[in-house]
């Protein structure tokens, strides 16, 4: 047991400096290097997490960690004697301005590594958004990722969307389709949602599964501080 909580350590450890080194040769180019950390509690019971990140602004680029600890543990630090600590490493490249000759007008591309997990996830989404007239706007969505773990499974999911917003209203509409490795076929689904006052806004939403209609009402208040 001594030798697999050690296993895991080292992978940890590979995990956590691999991708800060495979980034490096970006730091030289880039405008504006901020690091940045933050401690939270989470529930009741005194466990602790904690985010490292630093972030590349003039390649719209950043990297980090993101981990956790147990109550009544140390503070989450990637160094020798932390096997109780779990976390993972990500990266993410915002793509805020693509050529105007692509369909896309922006996208993103996220890495996650987790160690502890033995699995790595890597993901891209893309979308583009346009005004179709006064107080309409349309967006189209496409996103893909993929999930890899050491015994060699694959997984994988991609999601499709067209939304139209009425910025008079506060409503959207939205028709999309997905998939994964789990329903190859692509499942339609609509969605509505309307804002009502404030951060309350209630989302209705029917999907059509290839047997059934998943049919749901949502309420949800949005805040941030």
């Amino acid at each position: 047991m001594q030798a697999k909580r050690h296993g895991h350590a080292g992978h940890m450890r590979a995990g956590v400096f691999a991708l800060p080194v495979l980034l490096t040769p970006f730091c030289a180019l880039a405008d504006d290097l901020v690091t940045t950390s933050s401690r939270q509690a989470l529930n009741a019971n005194g466990s602790t997490s904690m985010n490292y990140s630093t972030e590349l602004s003039g390649l719209s680029t950043s990297f980090g960690l993101d981990m956790s600890a147990p109550a009544k543990s140390v503070v989450p630090q990637s160094v020798h004697g932390t096997e109780k600590v779990t976390g993972s490493a990500y990266a993410r490249v915002s793509l805020s301005s693509l050529p105007d000759w692509l369909v896309w007008q922006k996208g993103a591309v996220n890495m996650v590594v987790n160690p502890t997990a033995e699995e790595s996830r890597i993901g891209t989404s893309f979308s583009r958004t346009w005004a179709v007239n006064d107080g309409l706007k349309a967006t189209l969505a496409d996103s893909y990722s993929v999930a890899h773990n050491l015994s060699g499974t694959s997984s994988w999911k991609t999601d499709k969307s067209l939304s139209v917003k009425l910025e008079d209203t506060g409503t959207t509409l939205s028709i999309g389709a997905s998939a994964s490795d789990r329903s190859t076929q692509l499942q339609p689904s609509v969605t509505a949602r309307q804002d009502i006052f404030g951060n309350l806004n209630v989302t209705t939403s029917v999907t059509d599964n290839g047997s059934t209609l998943d049919k749901s009402i949502r309420a949800g208040l949005s805040h941030r501080w």
